[in-house]
């Protein structure tokens, strides 16, 4: 089997899916059709030409209804091995994963795909796990059930209120791409697949949404496996118009990705290392800081306590030791001489003050020390805030430091990436919709790269991006990005 070449899509049919969504409010007698429809081997003529090369069907639950529900599923699943298509069934966690593994072995699916951690012998099992890092056994393939529908979350006001204002009102922007850096950061997994549903809000969900839930996978190494909103399943199934525009658009995004599967193995640029050990007590506030950290661009690292010395600290310009539990002496010496080598660390409160006060640091919920060539920053309470947290650390690092910055990008984001040899980056840039007209944006970087091309999911020529010489770096002019485009640069 080849996993890491399956671009998969979950395939809602049969009677088990049909009894499922029978529970859901709103539920509608065409929508039982749909799924019914999509059970017959006809319906995978909306794969022809598409990317799309792996189905993911609902397999067992754990009920009484689990055979009959195989049998319906015979003919698509032999259709589909006909057109080289890859049938992955999804078992519950309450169904027996053994018996479910016998069932698909028998139909011809290719493995299996579940949260359960019972064993299974002489079939392949994809194997979803919850958030969180209290296992660290390495595999293979991880899959993330508990992924979002990544997007601006609009803002919901009270009634009679028009307007809010302060710190806090930021639109937030929902991600997975800082989790799925974790992820392959912790536990390098060869394949990362992560399991999320569009909003079911009573309208279909736009085109464009579906691109970003695929970019937003896509560019830190991951792969979505594509689910498709219930009135975009219902206009597919009735062959209408809108719906294959859609389903259009989601086939380009996935092709245009494939056609730069070279990305996904680029190195994030951090200047910014996040240390934890990530779990227990510290899980909270080390994914939180990680998450808003990449909201504001900012590029970090992620550093494992666990493996901290083999870890390496040259490139970073600071270092935020984010635990509760102090570091050992070791670990200790070694963020010290860090700091003393020309970066800045920042700690909660306990550390050792060194060197001499920096008066000239603005940074209220810290006290500041000039160590050597470098900085300490020790915080005056327990870190409990991370999105002030977040925001103290970036401006500890100085903004002076940045390796990337996007001018007009409105609200959106930047992720930043460089080949193993350094030799090549890509910067993915999102920006979400807003109210007044687009404007050409600028990347600057510090980097004096000579060249950048410009890809987007409608326009994937490389049109060169002018270049213009700044002291301190380079700036690539580009029209208004409409939602995503990527920017490669070289030389």
């Amino acid at each position: 089997m080849n996993v890491a070449g399956w671009v998969p899509l979950r395939w809602p049919c049969g009677p088990l899916e049909i009894e499922r969504a029978r529970r859901r409010a709103g539920f509608t007698a065409p929508e039982a059709e749909a799924l019914r429809a999509w059970a017959e081997p006809q319906a995978l003529e909306l794969l022809a030409g598409s990317p799309v090369n792996a189905l993911v069907v609902p397999w067992a639950e754990g009920s009484t209804g689990d055979d009959a529900h195989q049998r319906a599923l015979a003919p698509l699943v032999g259709a589909a091995r006909g057109r080289g298509l890859s049938v992955i069934g999804w078992v519950s966690e309450k169904a027996d994963l053994r018996k479910a593994a016998g069932a698909a072995r028998g139909a011809g699916l290719e493995a299996l795909a579940t949260e359960s951690r019972d064993p299974v012998d002489g079939f392949e099992v994809l194997r979803f796990r919850k958030r969180g890092f209290d296992d660290r056994a390495r595999a293979p393939f991880v899959g993330d059930p508990g992924a979002v529908w990544p997007g601006m979350r609009p803002l919901k006001l009270e009634p009679g209120v028009d307007a809010v204002s302060g710190a806090t009102a930021r639109p937030w922007i929902d991600s997975n791409a800082w989790y799925v850096r974790l992820v392959r950061a912790l536990l390098e997994p060869r394949v990362l697949w992560l399991a999320f549903d569009p909003p079911e809000t009573g309208r279909p969900v736009a085109a464009d949404a579906y691109l970003q839930a695929i970019a937003d996978s896509e560019v830190c190494g991951a792969r979505w496996t594509v689910s498709l909103d219930a009135s975009l399943r219902l206009s597919l199934a009735e062959g209408r118009a809108a719906g294959r525009e859609t389903w259009a658009v989601i086939g380009r995004s996935l092709a245009f990705f494939r056609r730069h599967a070279s990305w996904a193995g680029h190195l994030p640029v951090g200047q910014i290392g996040v240390l934890s050990d990530y779990t227990g007590a510290n899980e909270f506030l080390s994914f939180e800081v990680l998450n808003l950290l990449a909201r504001r661009s900012g590029l970090y690292r992620v550093l494992d306590k666990a493996r901290v010395d083999e870890t390496a600290l040259e490139g970073l310009d600071a270092v935020l030791y984010a635990d509760e539990t102090p570091a050992d002496a070791g670990l200790a010496r070694r963020l010290y001489a860090f700091a003393e080598q020309g970066g800045t660390l920042v700690t909660p409160p306990g550390w050792k003050a060194r060197g001499e006060p920096d008066e000239g640091a603005a940074i209220p919920r810290f006290r500041v020390f000039r160590h050597g060539k470098g900085r300490l920053a020790v915080a005056r309470e327990a870190f409990g805030d991370p999105d002030l947290l977040a925001e103290d650390t970036q401006l500890l690092t100085s903004h002076r430091r940045d390796r990337v910055r996007a001018f007009n990008l409105g609200v959106g984001h930047v992720h930043y990436a460089t080949s193993a040899d350094g030799r090549t980056g890509v910067a993915h840039a999102f920006a979400f919709p807003t109210p007044y007209r687009r404007q050409e944006t600028t990347l600057w970087f510090r980097r004096p790269w000579a060249e950048a091309r410009l890809f987007q999911v409608e326009e994937d020529t490389g049109a060169r991006a002018p270049r213009t010489e700044l002291e301190g770096g380079v700036e690539f002019h580009l029209p208004p990005v409409p939602l995503y485009c990527a920017v490669e640069v070289s030389g």
